[in-house]
């Protein structure tokens, strides 16, 4: 049985690469990219099957194993969870195990917090929906730069008095940190299936990009087989894609190198890689028209606060928020920025 948090912490090699904050909108991409190798039949038995202790794994039925469709996540959960949630029957019992896949590309200090929430807020849905309430193990894969060695929720309170720990709700939970399986045992010890091993490859060494450059032949190597049916291919272009996305790699050494395992894999990086720079132009298109459309309403605002206007008039005739134009008034110069933000970033 773990001790503490349930997780498996193998000792990581400290990284002499500079460390970068990653964005939302990488980690997005990287959640993506997650989401899409569980979706592929056989690689969430897969990851079951690496990261759960084997007393657990013993006990499960992995034949019932199944994606629960349909979100089980709030608004607010929806912020922290991918909600890639699974059931499969435990032998000798009449209960179903649920597990709940979560990604993280970065130190999180939050995630005991979030898993409470989560927990508790399924089973609430559970009570509502008169559905069975179902144990739950969450399972949080970690591929970030940072050495990370995350705790419990009692953790999480500074100085906490010993007769008051009882008290805190702490859940324990499956931690897998990508950066402590070696390349060799992704390719022969962990994973049965070709596709798998290829995928868990791309997604550990991305923060790596002078290692994944120089094996980026041998990895596609390992996949030669996928050239030759469409839902291989569809794996392969995902990870071009993915590469392309969060690495600076040059898309036509990546196409040349892809050429030397297959001429057909060299044709999907490069459509990939026009299609991606055509949406990129055509995003920075759009994004230029927005910022154009909120630098006129941002100018409105500070001309109105000339005439002694109140946030809350000028609310009425910029058609936003009394708290909005506050925000941006009190920004000054940064408040076309601050407009602009999260209207850019979604689109």
């Amino acid at each position: 049985m773990c001790t503490g948090p349930c997780v498996r912490l193998w000792r990581k090699i400290p990284c002499q690469r500079k460390r970068r904050k990653v964005s939302s909108g990488e980690a997005f991409l990287f959640h993506v990219f997650f989401k899409k190798i569980l979706d592929v039949e056989g690689h969430a038995e897969e990851l079951v099957r690496s990261s759960l202790p084997p007393a657990i794994l013993e006990g499960l039925d992995l034949s019932t194993l199944k994606e629960e469709k349909g979100s089980f996540l709030g608004e607010e959960l929806s912020e922290y969870f991918s909600d890639l949630l699974y059931t499969c029957q435990f032998k000798g019992a009449l209960i179903r195990i649920a597990l709940l896949f979560e990604h993280k590309s970065y130190v999180d200090h939050d995630l005991p917090f979030q898993i409470h929430l989560y927990t508790g807020g399924f089973w609430e849905r559970c009570r509502k929906q008169k559905i069975e309430r179902t144990p739950i193990i969450p399972i949080v894969i970690y591929h970030g730069e940072r050495k990370w060695q995350p705790g419990l929720l009692s953790d999480c309170f500074k100085e906490l008095p010993s007769m008051i720990k009882p008290f805190i709700p702490d859940s324990e939970y499956i931690f897998v940190d990508l950066s402590n399986w070696s390349d060799e045992e992704i390719n022969n010890k962990l994973f049965a299936m070709v596709s798998m091993k290829f995928c868990m490859l791309i997604l550990k060494n991305i923060f790596d990009p002078d290692k994944l450059k120089d094996n980026i032949k041998e990895y596609f190597e390992l996949a030669s087989s996928l050239f030759e049916d469409e839902e291989g291919l569809k794996i392969i272009k995902n990870a071009i894609e993915y590469i392309f996305k969060a690495t600076d790699l040059q898309p036509e050494y990546v196409a040349e190198t892809i050429g030397t395992v297959s001429l057909k894999g060299k044709e999907l990086a490069m459509t990939t890689a026009e299609r991606l720079m055509n949406e990129g132009r055509n995003q920075g298109e759009e994004i230029g028209v927005l910022k154009g459309m909120y630098n006129e309403k941002y100018q409105t605002i500070m001309e109105l606060r000339d005439f002694k206007m109140k946030p809350e008039e000028i609310a009425k005739i910029t058609r936003l928020t009394p708290e909005k134009v506050k925000e941006v008034l009190a920004a000054g110069d940064k408040g076309l920025d601050l407009l602009i933000g999260n209207n850019a970033t979604k689109h």
